[in-house]
């Protein structure tokens, strides 16, 4: 379920989770416990793995539902490692949600589990959200610093999985700072990263953001490669269908084509896949897409 969630095989990756949660739940809490070959509860990170599966999958709010339900069971056999895999999978879903402050709250938490028990994996992933999300929420000094160093660290430890979607968090951040060249190199990691390894679970959302920082740099071809880009995004995330990630990406398309006057298909390439969803519309990407469909109406 892992590998197929990291190759960008959503459905697939969901259903072989729902096997495992079943799987587990029929199961005795002797065999629960002896299912710790791996360092964290088979049933927890189940829990953590469905909950980034569902949210790319456009189910915005059952994806925190499954979350919560992961951190009950972390919580209630007391195993530290078990939390700091949850804390870490939390900090990261609750960044794409755009809900900061919660993801910096769950960070600290799997970054003091870690040092406390020698976690040293977790605990420069933990550094890592940490300081992406204190970049975010204000001026930082040091954070940017802090995140270069634990990534560093982290492929400097032999760890790639998962990388991207550290990528995906920093380079809004990046963005902030107008460090257009930091991003694009940024983003040129992570693209060799999903044709090296084949992790593309985050492939569409590093389209989308090179379009972004290529429009914000600005240029005599910046809309041109934009627009080539997010129809690559779009390709990509339709052909994975992860649902969160096409929304972002027609958002972007449909503001690019509003700036050059092209509002029907603006519309239309909106409407499309916001029409779709039936939860999350408290979440960032829900009420940004909704604002903009109404200035189309």
């Amino acid at each position: 379920a892992m590998i197929l969630l990291f190759m960008g095989h959503l459905t697939a990756a969901r259903e072989a989770i729902e096997r495992a949660v079943d799987a587990f739940n029929a199961s005795s809490e002797e065999e629960r416990l002896a299912a710790r070959a791996a360092g964290q509860d088979a049933g927890v990170a189940d829990l953590s793995l469905m909950s980034w599966a569902l949210w790319l999958l456009g189910h915005v709010d059952t994806a925190i539902t499954r979350m919560v339900a992961a951190f009950q069971r972390a919580d209630s056999i007391e195993h530290p490692h078990t939390q700091a895999y949850a804390c870490y999978y939390a900090s990261i879903l609750h960044a794409l949600r755009g809900e900061l402050t919660i993801a910096h709250g769950h960070a600290e938490r799997c970054l003091t589990l870690s040092e406390e028990h020698g976690f040293r994996q977790w605990r420069g992933l933990a550094h890592a959200v940490r300081g992406i999300c204190a970049m975010m929420l204000g001026p930082s000094p040091g954070a940017l610093e802090e995140v270069r160093s634990a990534l560093d660290g982290y492929r400097g430890a032999g760890y790639q999985l998962g990388i991207t979607a550290l990528y995906v968090l920093l380079c809004p951040a990046l963005l902030l700072g107008h460090e257009f060249e930091a991003a694009l190199d940024l983003i040129e990691r992570g693209l060799e990263t999903a044709n090296r390894n084949n992790e593309r679970i985050f492939e569409a959302e590093l389209y989308r953001l090179k379009a972004r920082v290529l429009l914000d740099r600005g240029g005599p071809d910046a809309a041109t490669e934009a627009q080539s880009l997010l129809d690559q995004a779009l390709i990509t995330a339709r052909s994975q269908q992860a649902k969160a990630l096409e929304l972002r990406a027609a958002r972007d398309l449909a503001a690019l084509w509003i700036d050059q006057g092209r509002r029907e298909e603006a519309r239309h390439v909106l409407a499309r896949i916001y029409g779709w969803f039936t939860q999350g519309f408290e979440t960032q990407d829900l009420k940004e897409a909704q604002a903009l469909f109404e200035q189309l109406r």
